[in-house]
């Protein structure tokens, strides 16, 4: 006859229902106040409105600006008391240009309260941006390395732009991002009016897997391992990309690198490090 072994021992601790005096049911952790709180969202300086609008975003927007002559800062934006984008008037286009999160990266909890505040605030006509994505995390029929992986875009509308070296950002990837809260609130209010909005995000590949958003707001420059060393070529075509798409690509200045890099993003880092916050930090 065969012999169980385990007849008579007492059944796994998950078989038996719990009681509300179990001392090993541990409450779930509660999140923190400043996790919950939707942060301010303040504009300082002079935004102009019903403007074609230029968002560069993160590593991809430091980037860019190393080559484009942003000239003085007009303007800032701030969330929950940090500098988080730097408004720029360039001379020779109508569009407004914000770049954002290149040294405050926003939690989760505060990116669609800050898309929303731009759009609302700014009220823009056309929406470009530039972001990055991950070509590790990207899913693809095919494996494709970094330095062949294509620059991708997602639009609200159709683009008027043909080029093999620009492909859709496809079903089923997903953007977790502030500029996909900014193109995600440009969709909706583009269905509750009778005006066309369009937004259009070009995504840069990065070798990178995606940065951890951080918990709470704060100064956090992006570590070295993160900057990526786009081809001037590519750069300068996604330059003239983000015109097009806004309806000012006729007299666009070129896309010139500069090896020192941007002095006007390099100036406002220095003065955040230095806690200059309001006027401290408003000019280049």
């Amino acid at each position: 006859q065969d012999v169980d072994p385990l007849a008579d021992t007492a059944p796994p601790r998950h078989a038996i229902e719990s009681d509300d005096e179990d001392e090993y049911d541990l409450p779930p952790a509660q999140p923190k106040r400043d996790q919950l709180s939707i942060p301010d969202v303040k504009f300082i300086g002079n935004f102009p409105t019903k403007s074609p609008l230029l968002l560069a975003s993160g590593v991809a927007g430091e980037a860019w600006a190393r080559g484009t002559n942003l000239g003085q800062q007009q303007g800032s934006i701030y969330v929950g008391g940090s500098q988080v984008g730097l408004l720029f008037m360039l001379p020779w286009t109508h569009a407004v240009v914000v770049v954002s999160e290149t040294f405050t990266r926003l939690p989760l909890s505060a990116m669609n309260c800050y898309a929303a505040a731009v759009i609302d605030r700014l009220q823009p006509t056309s929406i470009s941006v530039l972001d990055t994505y991950s070509v590790q995390g990207y899913i693809s029929p095919k494996v494709i390395s970094w330095d062949e992986a294509p620059v991708r875009y997602l639009s609200t509308n159709a683009i008027p732009i043909s080029n093999p070296e620009l492909e859709l950002f496809a079903p089923p990837n997903l953007l977790q991002s502030t500029t996909a809260s900014l193109a995600s609130n440009i969709f909706w209010k583009s269905l509750q009016s009778t005006e066309s909005y369009v937004a259009t995000l070009f995504l840069l590949p990065s070798p990178k897997l995606p940065v951890q958003p951080p918990t709470t707001i704060k100064p956090s420059s992006f570590p070295p391992s993160d900057h990526v060393q786009w081809s001037k070529k590519t750069l300068q075509k996604v330059h003239q990309w983000l015109f097009d798409v806004i309806g000012e690509g006729e007299n666009v200045v070129q896309w010139v690198e500069k090896i020192s890099g941007s002095s006007g993003l390099k100036t406002a880092n220095k003065g955040l490090a230095r806690g200059e916050i309001g006027e401290g930090g408003m000019y280049i």
